[in-house]
């Protein structure tokens, strides 16, 4: 070998691309520890593919005895389709004192895999906390209420998601059904298991949820709240409304910070996969490749829509990337090495989500 490569020397360069560790598939559970100590006590932050796993480490999910986190568990588990898997975060005790729920969360996010924060146990008077902690994040946050306020400042969160829990609006707080108190864990492991851009989180069939019998009055407080409720519906108990609470879709949200993360990591890969991306149309050209990507995988996931045609037949395509020409930037901008004015423009696919007809009759 040592004299075929005077010959012959062939040298192999493997270049690995960089995988994002995001997610956008899963929820974490955070809340206390299993009320009785197991052998061993659960991970700070583990994850678990079945309630089976849940309550082998130390959890209980049915019966007056239920852990919180256990019924949470149970209640993910049970949605079809069912999660991949779910993380439990766990709030700390020390010598009788838990620890603040933002420590929580921020050694959460130290483990990766997770997109949607759901607390169970964790007493209405934190989601304030949780809601501002996400608010910075690429995470959501879900929660469900049943106290006669909403816990959670309305109209200005763009992150967090709010659930109403009682049956009925006569209902104290402590008679609602235990399963109720995670209707947001049920609707969040329903929705998450759908690719994002392909859902809407209305209409969804929630399992193990007690629908709420509420008026249209308070249906329609709600929705004016950005407030989220399961309720039936033509014979089908069904979520309602969708939105987070400053009034977008959660949809778009998720799918926003889906292609976000998708887009970066597809141009991130083109600059560490290549010995050099030149600073020259044929360069930026490439850059522009790793946007249409992205963009395309975005139309086939349902999140953007496809080109189509308007009332007088003229094409309106679903995205237009602009990229800059090299030869009209600057000598002090080739030098800098960043590369600015890309851009893109998507019309969102997004849902419908209400239907009128309007129709006659005529001899």
């Amino acid at each position: 070998m040592a004299n075929l490569n005077r010959i012959v020397n062939i040298k192999i360069d493997i270049k690995t691309p960089a995988v994002s560790a995001a997610s956008f598939d899963n929820l974490l559970i955070i809340g206390p520890a299993p009320a009785v100590a197991p052998d061993y006590a659960p991970p700070a932050v583990g994850s678990y593919s079945d309630l089976e796993g849940v309550n082998d480490a130390g959890w209980v999910s049915v019966g007056a005895n239920a852990d919180p986190v256990g019924i949470a568990a149970r209640i993910a588990f049970s949605q079809n389709p069912q999660p991949a898997k779910i993380f439990i975060a766990v709030q700390q005790t020390a010598q009788g004192t838990t620890e603040d729920i933002g420590t929580t969360l921020n050694r959460a996010l130290q483990t990766s895999g997770w997109y949607v924060v759901c607390p169970a146990g964790i007493d209405e008077s934190e989601y304030e906390t949780i809601a501002e902690w996400t608010e910075a994040q690429v995470k959501l946050f879900a929660f469900t209420y049943v106290s006669d306020t909403v816990p959670v400042t309305p109209s200005i969160y763009y992150r967090s998601i709010g659930y109403y829990g009682k049956v009925n609006e006569q209902q104290a707080a402590v008679d609602v059904p235990a399963s109720n108190l995670y209707m947001h864990v049920a609707a969040v492991a329903k929705c998450l298991a759908y690719p994002a851009g392909s859902e809407t989180w209305k209409f969804k069939q929630l399992a193990a949820i007690v629908p709420n019998a509420i008026s249209s009055t308070t249906m329609d407080a709600l929705e004016n709240q950005h407030l989220n409720y399961f309720s039936e519906f033509g014979g089908r108990n069904i979520t309602m409304n969708g939105q987070v609470m400053a009034g977008e879709w959660i949809d778009v949200i998720r799918f926003r910070d889906w292609l976000q993360d998708n887009m970066q990591y597809r141009i991130y890969n083109l600059l560490i996969m290549n010995t050099k991306v030149p600073y020259t149309n044929g360069g930026i050209a490439l850059v522009e490749n790793q946007m249409l990507a992205s963009l395309k995988a975005g139309q086939a996931a349902g999140g953007i829509a496809p080109d189509e045609f308007d009332s007088n037949d003229a094409l309106v395509p679903g995205f237009v990337v602009i990229v800059p020409n090299s030869m009209d930037l600057s000598a002090s901008e080739k030098a800098s090495r960043s590369l600015a004015g890309c851009k893109f423009s998507a019309r969102l696919a997004g849902a419908i989500h209400a239907v009128t007809v309007n129709g006659e009759l005529t001899y």
